[in-house]
């Protein structure tokens, strides 16, 4: 996408990106047997994933390029993070971004302890205590805590520190995703040092970035039903030929592509258009939460019975969609953040 105009063409970089991504995933992380392998193993990835990702210049997107990272934008980092979630991948790739976009100087990879122990993420309630540069409290729900080498933490009034791993207790937690683990990270009095920065662009940079994920998931699920809309008969006839199913299929198509084109545009406008960032931002993340989940319980139907089997890979996606939908906040929450923007 080109800067200083909303342009929703991608660069020839861009489409570049897009498909060495989804081809190094097909071939080197398909759902089998390399997903549902790593839905026992608590890394949460292979070494050799997370090192043909870096190869590919993925992990370091974010990073400066006088850092020797590619210093690209929004944009670049939305091709990727939709390509993860079309794939499935387990990988601690989205939580290493979201911690980067909090602590640019980040090194190495990294997670965010949002969600207090009460299950509250505001962190203008004093939950999480920090005193002289050390922190004392409980987080829980923090994605793949274990493999992290620094924990990017939110504290009482808006402030955030960056703890070393090492420093916490790590202990794992049940997930509904079970291609993302989740973690419960105690600190007892753990050395953190205090970041400063616009952590309100972050946090709306890492809603998108979640919500660029759903739309894949999205993308995938709706290419499902479609194909299988046309494989299976009834009747002697493709079940796609009824309005019951076709219509089902043309609404997730419809969703998917609504919520890629607000998501897309969250993304350009973090770049571009800060005042319309934030608007943006809200907007992208509902929307894609919803559609993403909305399309995977309609591809279930779409497949009937078969649709809900283990060995399909449909629940994959559906749990994947639910929990990116609760992530950085759930649809009604950044609705309702949007209603006071607007009022």
């Amino acid at each position: 996408m080109r800067s200083r105009t909303l342009d929703f063409e991608f660069s020839a970089d861009q489409e570049l990106l897009r498909e060495s991504v989804r081809r190094f995933l097909g071939d080197r992380a398909p759902i089998s047997p390399y997903v549902r392998a790593m839905l026992d193993d608590p890394r949460g990835t292979s070494p050799e994933v997370w090192s043909g990702l870096a190869e590919l210049g993925v992990t370091g997107l974010l990073v400066p390029e006088a850092f020797g990272g590619a210093g690209m934008g929004m944009v670049d980092i939305a091709v990727v993070a939709e390509e993860m979630g079309r794939a499935l991948a387990p990988s601690p790739l989205a939580a290493t971004w979201a911690a980067k976009l909090l602590h640019p100087g980040l090194e190495g990879r990294g997670a965010v302890a949002q969600w207090d122990a009460d299950g509250s993420a505001d962190p203008e309630r004093p939950t999480l205590r920090a005193q002289d540069g050390r922190l004392t409290g409980t987080k829980i729900a923090v994605p793949n805590a274990d493999v992290a080498d620094t924990i990017v933490v939110t504290a009482a009034g808006g402030r955030h520190f960056a703890v070393p791993a090492g420093d916490a207790a790590i202990e794992p937690a049940r997930a509904l995703d079970p291609t993302r683990p989740l973690f419960t990270v105690r600190l007892d009095g753990a050395p953190g040092e205090e970041l400063s920065g616009d952590f309100s662009r972050a946090w709306h940079a890492i809603a998108v970035m979640a919500a660029a994920e759903s739309v894949g998931v999205a993308a995938r699920v709706t290419g499902m039903a479609v194909d299988y809309a046309k494989e299976r008969k009834q009747f002697g006839r493709a079940i796609g030929s009824y309005q019951a199913v076709s219509h089902a299929c043309a609404q997730m198509f419809l969703a998917t592509e609504g919520a890629r084109a607000v998501t897309y545009w969250a993304a350009w406008a973090l770049d571009h258009d800060p005042e319309a960032a934030r608007q943006a931002a809200y907007c992208a993340k509902a929307y894609a939460s919803d559609a993403a989940v909305n399309a995977a319980r309609s591809a279930l139907q779409v497949h009937g019975g078969i649709g809900f089997t283990w060995e399909h890979d449909l629940h994959l996606y559906l749990k994947r969609a639910e929990a990116n939908a609760h992530a950085y906040g759930d649809a009604v929450w950044h609705r309702e953040q949007l209603a006071e923007l607007l009022l």
